[in-house]
C-alpha cells in the first residue's frame, strides 16, 4: 500500500517565538512530519541578555542557543541562509544559497533590524544594536580604543537599548580600568518616552550620576567623518557611534502576495495565522497580531511560542486552534550596568538591586532551558 508523504513544517528563523517548538522538535517528527528550521546564523542569541553580554556580565555561551546541536539530534534539519522570497502558491522559499525548500507549513520568527536608513550616513559610521553579534564587534573596537585614549562613544536612542547599552558600555570601561566620555542622544524630550515618566527620571539619574551625557531633544539627522549633525546645526563628534533608533519588522514578505500590515510585517489573526495563508504561522517581531498591534517586545514572543508549537501541530492534524491571549500589562526590566535595574509595569516603574537580581535570574532561567552542551 502507497504511503503518503511526509508533511514538510519548515520554521524560518530561530528567535523566542519558536525555541519552544524547536526544544520540542521531537514531538512533530513522530507526527511523521519533515522538519526543517532555516537561519542566517547557527547560534540564536537572546536579545535580553545582549547589553549584559557587551560588558561581560554574561560571555558569549552564556547568551546564545546553538540550533543545530538543539534540533538535529531529535531528527530536524539546520539549514544555513536567509530566505529572500516566498511563493505561497507553490508552497516554496527562496534562499540566498540559490537552494529552494518546499513545505505544508512554515512559520516565520525572523525578528526585526534597526533602520540604518533612517539617518544618512548612519549605514556606514555606526554599529546597530541589532543583530546582537554586532556587540561583539562594538565591545572589541571600544577596548582597542580605549588603550590609545579615552574614547567618545555616542549612542543614538533613547530607549531601553539605549539606556541599556550606554549604562553596559559604562561598566565595560570602568571594569577594564579605562575611561571613555559616554553620550546618550535621544530625539524625544525625555528618556525611555514610552514608558511612565519616573522610569526615565531613574534611568536619568543613574546614568549622569555615573558621568554619561544625556542630551534629550537632540535628533540626528546625518553622520560622516566621525561626526554627528542634529535637526539644530549642532555637530557632536565621536569615535564610536551605537544606533539604538528602535525597530522595524524585517521586509521578508515583500512581493510574496501574502497580506501585511503597513509597516511591511505579516499580518496573523489570534492563533497567530497568516489572515490570508492559513499554512503560514508567524510569531515576535516580524507579525502584527490583527485583533490588537502589539508592543514589539521578547515578553509577547516568549508567550506566544507555546501557542504557535500547539497550533502549528493541530493544524496538521486538522484539529482545533487555541488563541493567543496577549496580557495587558506586562513586566521590563532594564539592566543599567552598575548592578542595578529600572523594573516597570505599567504606570509603576522602581529603580533597585534586587530588580537587576529578578531580570538575571529570569533570563538565565529562560535561556537555560535551550542549553543542551557546552558550546
Amino acid at each position: 500500500m502507497h504511503q503518503p508523504a511526509p508533511k514538510k513544517v519548515v520554521f524560518v528563523g530561530g528567535g523566542h517565538a519558536h525555541l519552544y517548538s524547536l526544544r520540542h522538535v521531537d514531538r512533530l517528527i513522530q507526527e511523521g512530519t519533515r522538519v526543517s528550521v532555516i537561519g542566517p546564523e547557527r547560534y540564536h542569541y537572546y536579545s535580553g541578555m545582549g547589553p549584559g553580554m557587551l560588558s561581560r556580565i554574561y560571555t558569549p555561551e552564556e547568551v546564545r542557543v546553538d540550533i543545530p546541536a538543539l534540533i538535529e539530534p531529535k531528527g530536524a534539519t539546520f539549514v544555513k541562509g536567509r530566505v529572500t522570497g516566498i511563493d505561497p502558491d507553490r508552497k516554496s522559499l527562496n534562499l540566498d544559497t540559490g537552494e529552494t525548500i518546499d513545505y505544508d507549513l512554515v512559520s516565520f520568527n525572523v525578528g526585526s533590524h534597526v533602520p540604518s536608513d533612517l539617518i544618512d550616513g548612519a549605514e556606514k559610521e555606526a554599529y546597530p544594536v541589532k543583530p546582537i553579534e554586532h556587540l561583539e564587534s562594538l565591545r572589541e573596537e571600544i577596548l582597542s580604543l580605549m588603550k590609545k585614549s579615552s574614547p567618545k562613544v555616542l549612542i543614538i536612542g533613547a530607549g531601553p537599548a539605549g539606556v541599556e547599552i550606554a549604562g553596559n558600555i559604562w561598566r565595560l570601561v570602568n571594569k577594564n580600568n579605562g575611561t571613555a566620555q559616554i553620550t546618550l542622544a535621544g530625539a524625544q524630550d525625555r528618556m525611555l518616552p514610552r514608558f511612565p515618566e519616573k522610569a526615565g527620571l531613574l534611568a536619568y539619574d543613574s546614568l549622569t550620576r555615573r558621568g554619561i551625557t544625556i542630551l534629550n531633544g537632540c535628533m540626528i539627522t546625518a553622520m560622516g567623518d566621525k561626526k554627528a549633525r542634529t535637526a539644530k546645526g549642532e555637530e557632536i563628534a565621536y569615535d564610536i557611534a551605537v544606533l539604538t533608533i528602535g525597530i522595524q519588522p524585517r521586509q521578508i514578505f515583500e512581493g510574496s502576495g501574502l497580506r501585511k500590515a503597513r509597516n511591511g510585517s505579516l499580518l496573523v489573526n489570534e492563533f497567530l495565522q497568516s489572515v490570508s495563508h492559513p499554512e503560514i504561522f508567524g510569531g515576535g517581531d516580524c507579525i502584527t497580531f490583527d485583533p490588537k498591534p502589539l508592543d514589539m517586545v521578547g515578553v509577547y514572543a516568549v508567550k506566544q511560542g507555546p501557542i504557535l508549537f500547539h497550533n502549528i501541530i493541530s493544524s496538521l492534524a486538522g484539529k482545533e486552534l487555541k488563541a493567543f491571549r496577549p496580557q495587558k500589562n506586562y513586566l521590563l526590566i532594564f539592566n543599567l550596568g552598575d548592578g542595578t535595574g529600572i523594573f516597570v509595569r505599567g504606570s509603576f516603574a522602581v529603580s533597585a538591586r534586587s530588580a537587576f537580581i529578578l531580570k538575571y535570574i529570569i533570563d538565565r532561567r529562560f535561556i537555560s532551558q535551550f542549553k543542551v552542551s557546552p558550546d
